[in-house]
């Protein structure tokens, strides 16, 4: 069935010290060490503020629980200000299931997250 999976993909950009994490695709056990490289990784530079935007995540397994909790915690540590994008109910749903909901900083959108991050109104497009 891994003709139906779509390849996962990463991207990190920088805005006024907001460091936006893309990650895009399936994420599973065999990402884990990708994606804990880039989320773990904006906290060892001069990162002010970072957002895990998974809007974009068709799968994700436990293992990718595990390092959103993980970064969460590394920010909290930090004091450095992280929300995640997670709108789909590919991320939302087990999230919500597992009760992670309640614990991890998770916003329907980029701009809400970033809003979040940063403090600033989230932009509303009607």
């Amino acid at each position: 069935m891994t003709e139906n999976r779509t390849q996962p993909r990463f991207a990190t950009t920088t805005e006024a010290g907001v460091v936006i994490v893309r990650c895009a695709g399936d994420l599973d056990l065999a990402t884990t060490t990708r994606l804990r490289d880039a989320l773990l990784g904006p906290f060892r530079g001069d990162a002010t503020a970072v957002v895990a935007d998974l809007s974009e995540t068709t799968y994700c397994d436990s293992t990718v629980f595990s390092v959103l909790v993980e970064s969460y915690r590394e920010a909290v540590a930090l004091d450095i200000p992280y929300a995640i994008a997670a709108a789909r109910i590919a991320v939302a749903r087990p999230l919500a299931i597992l009760g992670l909901d309640s614990v991890l900083p998770l916003h329907p959108g980029v701009a809400e997250a970033r809003a979040a991050v940063t403090g600033d109104p989230a932009v509303r497009i009607s």
